[in-house]
């Protein structure tokens, strides 16, 4: 019993001091890396209230908070290496935030035009995201898991399984965009940008899928297929999403509603393509396979 509470202590102080650490890396990457932002320009109504630095720092938490519990919860239930498991949701997060960032909708920038200042500020921005998220993973997963689960892992996807995930995630994810900026549903910059716009649209379609392959073993356990989407499309990657878009909703006034709606559907749908593959795309045996296999 003294074991087990020290081991949740240990977990507790382990889990706060990593999360303050990236917290701390991630402010000061935005603080000095070279893009020229003005906190003036925000003027969503907590940073009235609060004020920018405190509305940084509260949503870095509550971001980073999400994925260490999230890690934890599901990778206690895996049987792939700690840091595999740490390396897979930190990447995964990582490249969510660096591609996410380099959305082209000028308006949520402190630009007015679409050019080489955007498009530097949101790559700087990408990478203040990305590598506190990487290493926040890394650090958690060697420091409170351990290996004794880890006698086998799981098998990930054949190339020819990953090629179809990434294939029907970009597709779904490209339409769905476009069938939104085309009809105003979804605000873009794509009448005004629309190489970089649609560049952008199936990059991040991509991403989206690579995410579903890196993440694919260390859920790859659960055999209720529908309760594995939701695991993997809403738990792990929908939800960081959306709160990675209310970011916009927070500095700048009247965007709120518009990020949590575009990415609710981004969220839905991503949903909906990784219950497809699940059903079709996967062999079910993949799930219960003890063979050993490392490559992402």
């Amino acid at each position: 019993m003294i074991n087990k509470v020290t081991s949740v202590k240990k977990v507790i102080i382990v889990n706060t001091l990593a999360i303050i650490l990236a917290v701390s890396i991630a402010i000061i990457l935005h603080a000095i890396m070279p893009a020229d932002v003005n906190p003036e320009n925000f003027d969503g109504v907590f940073v009235r209230l609060l004020g920018f630095p405190v509305v940084s720092v509260c949503y870095f938490t509550l971001l980073f908070t999400y994925c260490v519990v999230l890690m934890r919860y599901f990778g206690k239930q895996s049987y792939i290496p700690k840091l595999q498991i740490g390396i897979r949701f930190g990447l995964a997060f990582a490249l969510l935030y660096f591609f996410g960032m380099q959305e082209v909708f000028v308006e949520t920038s402190p630009f007015r035009e679409w050019g080489v200042a955007f498009v530097t500020y949101q790559f700087f921005m990408g990478l203040g995201d990305a590598i506190p998220a990487l290493l926040l993973c890394v650090i958690v997963a060697y420091f409170t898991f351990d290996d004794r689960n880890a006698r086998f892992t799981v098998q990930t996807l054949s190339r020819m399984e990953k090629i179809k995930v990434i294939v029907l995630i970009t597709i779904v994810f490209f339409t769905e965009r476009v069938i939104g900026y085309e009809t105003g549903i979804i605000s873009s910059n794509c009448s005004t940008n629309p190489i970089p716009c649609y560049i952008w649209t199936v990059l991040f379609g991509i991403v989206l899928g690579c995410c579903y392959v890196i993440l694919y073993p260390v859920l790859a356990r659960e055999q209720n297929r529908l309760l594995l989407s939701i695991k993997l499309a809403v738990l792990t990657i929908g939800i960081n999403w959306i709160i990675f878009n209310s970011f916009i909703g927070l500095i700048f006034s009247g965007f709120m509603s518009q990020m949590l709606f575009r990415s609710s559907i981004d969220v839905a749908l991503f949903f909906l393509s990784c219950t497809v593959i699940s059903k079709y795309f996967i062999k079910p045996d993949l799930c219960t396979c003890a063979i050993t296999q490392h490559n992402i």
